[in-house]
């Protein structure tokens, strides 16, 4: 989860990832509307790519291309890529992130919701949404939007990177109760209620659609797209990212 939610007058998650540029500041606070609270020191989000998912490290072998780094936060994902010889364009619409992906060497950051993405047709060879970014749109019907307009902006032969935290596997009892809850309002058992608080700051709350690699694969067929691979870590572990090509 990199920066991307409804646009909102604070930054918490971006003044918490600037004062971690900083070497200063406090754990970030993600508080679920039912009262979970997590806390996140925030340095997986400045990690160097051998420190990333191992997921992710084989997911990131099938870019090609100009690639399209979706809620690019810090700019872990960009700077790799850009590492890689291949031009980055990372979008999120925290002017915190922002700001921190510029001062650490991404070339391309643009401010732009992955909810409305506005480049040409077929501009990208690659898009890549780590860090559970294959759910920002926040409910089914966002994300197969979302889905859609990948089509119109990926070539003929482009690849979608997609990473997301499976739901379901848990054994925590707050975690099955929520998704029970959800599950009984008519909502997928991985949509949740976020907001940030930091430094006793919080944001609005937002919508996150976690899905399992199941609902990743019935919503990517919707919108003409299917799962050409699949990869996990730890081995049937929560974590997992999937290749998306066009069908």
């Amino acid at each position: 989860m990199c920066g991307e939610a409804l646009t909102r007058p604070m930054d918490a998650f971006g003044d918490a990832v600037r004062d971690r540029m900083a070497g200063s500041g406090e754990p970030l606070t993600i508080e679920r509307d039912d009262g979970h609270m997590d806390t996140d020191d925030l340095t997986s989000y400045f990690a160097g790519f051998e420190a990333f998912p191992e997921c992710e490290r084989r997911a990131l072998n099938l870019a090609k291309g100009r690639v399209l780094d979706l809620g690019m936060g810090p700019g872990r994902v960009s700077l790799h890529v850009q590492d890689m010889g291949l031009e980055a364009v990372g979008v999120d619409i925290s002017d915190g992130m922002l700001d921190v992906a510029r001062r650490r060497g991404v070339e391309n950051a643009v401010r732009m919701s992955v909810c409305d993405l506005d480049f040409p047709k077929g501009h990208f060879g690659t898009a890549v949404a780590f860090g559970n970014n294959f759910g920002l749109c926040g409910s089914p019907g966002g994300v197969m939007s979302m889905l859609l307009r990948l089509r119109e902006v990926l070539a003929d032969d482009g690849v979608f990177l997609a990473e997301s935290i499976d739901p379901l596997c848990t054994t925590l009892p707050a975690h099955r109760a929520y998704h029970e809850r959800n599950r009984s309002a008519g909502l997928m058992p991985g949509q949740v209620r976020l907001r940030f608080v930091y430094k006793g700051r919080a944001d609005d709350w937002f919508d996150l659609l976690l899905v399992t690699p199941t609902e990743m694969r019935l919503l990517a067929e919707r919108t003409g797209w299917r799962v050409s691979e699949t990869f996990q870590y730890p081995c049937d572990g929560p974590l997992y990212a999937c290749a998306l090509t066009k069908a």
